[in-house]
């Protein structure tokens, strides 16, 4: 006969093993891209309503913890809070989120007004994802300005690109898009048939990104970055050429150091080339839309107060380029000797060089955005060093 008293001792011995009974988690995990749904995806802002930011590919919720997710056009946020059973990809919107462009009254660079490319909340705050200086007269950016996650580089959500939007009431009755389509056929009319500046497969104008999309982590602000006024007039064998690695090492450069970067992004003067009779400054329209000479991307890491320039010619067909500041690459870790075949040898994809931030600004007279003190950022960004 089995005494009853040791059969219960036995039963809460078994129960009480260890590994017999699961407890409870102590945190949510967020893994990127996975846990983000491939459609509808929403905006994703922290409890208090500022930007979420993720700290790597996966970032670790405590439980009791939230995460408020946002659809447009809806009236409220929703809370989705850190538990047993989290599951951040199961919430996702039934349309897509539409990024929207709001222009301000604030004055930037030279001549231009701020506008905000992001989303309005319920809260009646706008969601920001970056900001562009636009000349609405002369219909060009003057810069973009945003900020690169440097612990979610290559972590992004990689959504198919969408189409370039002109943004209500930006370029009036201009179509820009067809002005894109019929550029080579309107240069022959002013160079001639036989004209060789813009012709297909490489040397026509692309919607060349000033804030591009994959410094940034999640679909919505990807898409954000569609709006004209973020782009200018490049040529493709550029876009594709020294520009688009000048893009990759600011993004190795932020992942290099763990750290946040921002980022402001324009153009300089008019690209010129000579018919018969003198130079011709090069406009995409009439007048309207120059296509620039440079295009520039300035670097600044607030921990060390330090910044670099990258500075690439927009044509492809100069055999020398007229340096606006001492090149400095070599310096900084970007020499053509330091990356392979990730460097700027090929000139035909665009001279470029690096400028320490002061010698670029004395010879540009780029007025940066104010929160940025150009005399606090002396020090020239460099590349870490691998660790051995």
């Amino acid at each position: 006969m089995i005494n009853p008293i040791v059969l219960r001792f036995t039963f809460l011995l078994v129960i009480l093993l260890p590994g017999k009974c699961k407890s409870a988690p102590k945190s949510c995990t967020i893994n990127l891209p996975t846990s983000i749904p491939k459609k509808g995806e929403p905006i994703y802002l922290n409890s208090n309503g500022s930007v979420f930011r993720p700290i790597g590919g996966l970032t670790q919720l405590n439980i009791g913890d939230s995460l408020s997710i946002y659809c447009p056009p809806l009236k409220k946020l929703k809370s989705v809070p850190c538990s047993r059973k989290f599951s951040l990809e199961s919430y996702s919107c039934n349309n897509s989120s539409q990024s929207e462009l709001v222009q301000t009254e604030e004055e930037c660079g030279q001549e231009g007004k701020w506008y905000n490319i992001g989303f309005p909340l319920p809260t009646n705050a706008f969601h920001t994802i970056y900001r562009t200086c636009f000349n609405k007269q002369k219909l060009t950016p003057i810069y973009s300005y945003h900020v690169i996650n440097g612990k979610a580089v290559g972590y992004h959500v990689k959504q198919p690109r969408g189409n370039f939007r002109p943004g209500k009431g930006v370029y009036r009755k201009i179509n820009i898009n067809e002005l894109y389509k019929t550029h080579i056929s309107r240069f022959k009319k002013v160079f001639g048939d036989k004209q060789t500046f813009f012709r297909k497969p490489l040397h026509y104008l692309a919607r060349g990104h000033l804030s591009p999309e994959v410094d940034f982590v999640f679909g919505t602000e990807q898409h954000a970055t569609e709006f004209y006024i973020n782009t200018a007039p490049q040529y493709q064998s550029i876009n594709q050429g020294n520009w688009l690695r000048v893009e990759k090492h600011v993004r190795g450069l932020a992942k290099a150091l763990q750290d946040n970067l921002l980022v402001v992004t324009g153009i300089l003067d008019i690209l010129k080339f000579s018919n018969k009779r003198a130079d011709t400054e090069i406009y995409l329209g009439d007048g309207i839309i120059p296509v620039p000479q440079i295009f520039w991307k300035a670097i600044f890491h607030l921990r060390t107060s330090s910044a670099i320039v990258f500075v690439t010619s927009n044509n492809p067909h100069e055999t020398t380029f007229n340096n606006i500041c001492k090149d400095a690459c070599e310096m900084a870790g970007f020499g053509d000797k330091q990356h392979g075949n990730q460097n700027f040898s090929n000139y035909s994809l665009g001279f470029t060089i690096c400028c320490e931030l002061q010698d670029f600004i004395g010879n540009s007279k780029v007025v940066l955005p104010k929160d940025i003190q150009v005399k606090n950022h002396r020090k020239l960004l460099q590349l870490p060093k691998p660790k051995q």
